[in-house]
């Protein structure tokens, strides 16, 4: 059989090479990312709160206001919290607009659940341990340290809040780059 050089059909580029399709992943990724920020800010904005309950003899907020540097660090530890976030989320394989590997008919909302729940566990662990880690320190007293001597001293309690938010913003990256299936 011959055949001939006008029946060869080239190989088609790849789907990623189209910049619509580029552009419409793109978009969605930009959306979930920022869907996700917004609901990481509040979530460090509440585990604070709930932190300052479960520490009582630390006065993270009240304490570091009107010390700039406390303040400074406290804004740091905050930003580099969120940057964990925003790299989990960019990285995170999106059900949306590109192929999942995972079988067909799961619905991305599914996919979208899970990852949600994965989250709220993983903030819920992170407060689990800073209540232990808080109970140990400030109770026990190991070594003779008491976690309630950071209260003395605004920069204290902006480093000790900034370590917080450096350690939360590592279990958010993990939740959200942990596999769901």
């Amino acid at each position: 059989m011959i055949v001939s050089l006008a029946e060869i059909i080239p190989p088609q580029p790849p789907p990623w090479l189209d910049p619509s399709v580029y552009l419409s992943n793109l978009g969605w990724v930009l959306l979930r990312t920022l869907l996700t920020f917004l609901l990481i800010f509040f979530i460090g904005l509440g585990s604070l709160r709930l932190l300052d309950y479960i520490t009582p003899g630390i006065s993270e907020i009240s304490k570091i206001r009107g010390n700039p540097i406390a303040v400074g660090m406290f804004a740091a530890g905050f930003f580099i919290y969120l940057s964990f976030a925003y790299i989990a989320s960019m990285i995170s394989p999106l059900p949306i607009g590109t192929t999942t590997g995972i079988v067909e008919g799961v619905s991305p909302l599914v996919l979208i659940a899970y990852k949600l729940i994965t989250l709220f566990f993983g903030i819920l662990v992170s407060l689990l341990f800073a209540f232990v880690y808080y109970r140990i320190l400030a109770k026990l007293e190991p070594y003779g340290v008491d976690l309630d001597d950071v209260d003395k001293e605004p920069i204290a309690v902006g480093i000790y809040l900034m370590g917080y938010l450096i350690f939360l913003g590592a279990i958010v990256y993990v939740s959200l780059l942990l596999p769901v299936v």
